[in-house]
């Protein structure tokens, strides 16, 4: 009977002695999550992080003479964020405007300025287009990745140029060729 008692004893003590205090490593990691959830840093990134300007002057045999210059538009930009832990990377893709002037034995056939909005009117990229299409949301994050004369292609009658944009990130590149004749009349058609 003794010995009952006594196993009893100690059981009740053990059992009282344990008040279900946390370990250290569960208070600390309890400490970590409601830190995290109180406490969010914020990384902003510029891309290009400067201005930015780019110009091609090309004079052809043909008597074309091409200027494109390409530069930052510091105004607008398409913001793309990522939280990685606690910490939110908000990176700013800026836009960029081109100016695009052609001569035809010195006599200026073309000059036109693109904005990020006259270039998604020029291209078709719109807000109802289809999920399934691969230019879907290219009207609002698509960015300019490249714009080149195409000297391969030009004649005596035409030049033409090609403008790649895409979405930051991602995969898809949807080219455009800018074709203008030598009477000035300008047409975009898709590659």
């Amino acid at each position: 009977m003794r010995n009952i008692l006594g196993l009893l004893l100690i059981l009740v003590i053990a059992f009282t002695s344990c008040e279900g205090r946390k370990t250290q490593n569960q208070a600390l990691s309890e400490s970590i999550e409601e830190f995290n959830k109180k406490v969010t840093l914020q990384v902003d990134v510029y891309e290009p992080e400067t201005y930015v300007e780019q110009e091609v002057d090309t004079l052809f045999s043909n008597g074309f003479h091409i200027k494109i210059k390409a530069y930052t538009d510091m105004t607008n930009s398409v913001l793309f964020t990522k939280i990685k832990d606690t910490i939110n990377y908000q990176t700013y893709y800026r836009q960029f405007k081109i100016n695009v002037l052609v001569e035809k034995e010195g006599k200026v056939i073309y000059k036109q300025e693109f904005s990020k909005s006259k270039m998604n009117t020029e291209l078709g990229y719109l807000p109802n287009l289809n999920s399934g299409s691969p230019i879907y949301n290219f009207y609002k994050h698509a960015v300019l990745k490249s714009i080149q004369i195409d000297e391969e292609l030009s004649t005596e009658d035409a030049v033409f140029i090609d403008i790649a944009y895409a979405i930051p990130n991602q995969d898809y590149i949807d080219w455009q060729k800018l074709k203008i004749d030598k009477s000035g009349k300008a047409i975009f058609t898709s590659i």
